[in-house]
């Protein structure tokens, strides 16, 4: 039987009676635990519940704010169900964090994607857009004067990308005969390829890779710019940035990719997207595979 402790008076002194219990389990007080019970349940189970999330990593593009790109995506994300976004700007803590995770996406430059797939297997399942198009070209622009590749000894180089990647895709641009002018240039790491552009207008560099797209925007922005540039090496075709899937991932993962192919449709997601570079997602065509298996 259910016991409590209770005083009740006599004549000459107290006595403490051991009686049933009556008031604990009173029925508002019944109420109150069953609420009680109720919410720990639920408390419990949103602590356990499992979490997917969108990592970032692009070694083509220098964010300037991760703690705006973060804070602007999770907002985006938290109203469609149980998801977060984490960028980031080192790779080795990227490869690291993604090691044996399957319930996630991962947003990637096609450039890096090629470099993670024989360590990680992942499957790319949609590729960025601007203005519909999928397919870039890189230029290695510069001032009128650096009219060969031997001038840019010891010049200052634009990037939007990181230094390794730069100085990676610039080998890959020049060739082995030139390989040894891009290491003795500096790579100046800048968040966008307008401002790699702007910043050979203010001589801050000799040089600027970007892509083609950008160096058709300088024309209408800047004509007077663009026109004292000349270009020194055109790359072969890539693509914009990727979104995969590890190759064993939950159902859940597929929601989550529907709402980040669904981006474009909305004026935040738009919104989101312009600080990757790009304006919507597809699915890759037969062009996009050539490029993603090469």
């Amino acid at each position: 039987m259910t016991q409590c402790i209770s005083l009740q008076k006599t004549t000459s002194r107290r006595h403490i009676f051991i009686s049933p219990a009556k008031s604990f389990f009173s029925p508002g007080r019944a109420a109150v635990l069953f609420f009680v019970f109720v919410f720990l349940c639920v408390t419990q189970k949103a602590i356990g519940a499992t979490r997917y999330t969108v990592y970032f990593y692009n070694p083509e593009s220098n964010v300037d704010n991760f703690a705006s790109l973060k804070t602007r995506l999770d907002v985006y994300l938290k109203d469609t169900g149980p998801y977060q976004f984490q960028p980031f700007c080192d790779r080795e803590t990227f490869e690291a964090t993604i090691r044996n995770k399957h319930n996630c996406i991962f947003i990637i430059s096609s450039w890096y994607y090629k470099e993670l797939r024989d360590s990680f297997p992942v499957k790319p399942m949609l590729v960025g857009t601007i203005d519909g198009k999928s397919i870039q070209k890189k230029i290695l622009s510069s001032k009128i004067d650096i009219n060969n590749l031997m001038l840019l000894k010891n010049a200052g180089i634009a990037s939007a990308g990181s230094e390794e990647y730069t100085r990676k895709y610039l080998k890959s641009m020049v060739g082995e005969e030139y390989a040894g002018v891009i290491d003795t240039c500096q790579i100046l790491a800048v968040p966008k390829d307008i401002d790699a552009l702007i910043s050979m207008g203010f001589g801050l560099v000799q040089a600027a890779l970007t892509t083609e797209y950008s160096l058709s925007k300088l024309s209408a922005i800047n004509p007077g710019l663009y026109k004292k540039l000349t270009i020194l090496a055109k790359s072969g075709e890539s693509l914009q940035p990727i979104v995969a899937v590890p190759d064993a991932n939950s159902p859940e993962v597929a929601k989550l990719l529907e709402i980040v192919e669904g981006m474009g449709k909305t004026t935040d997601g738009r919104n989101c997207l312009q600080m990757f570079g790009i304006d919507g997602w597809q699915k890759p065509g037969k062009s996009e595979w050539e490029l993603l298996r090469k």
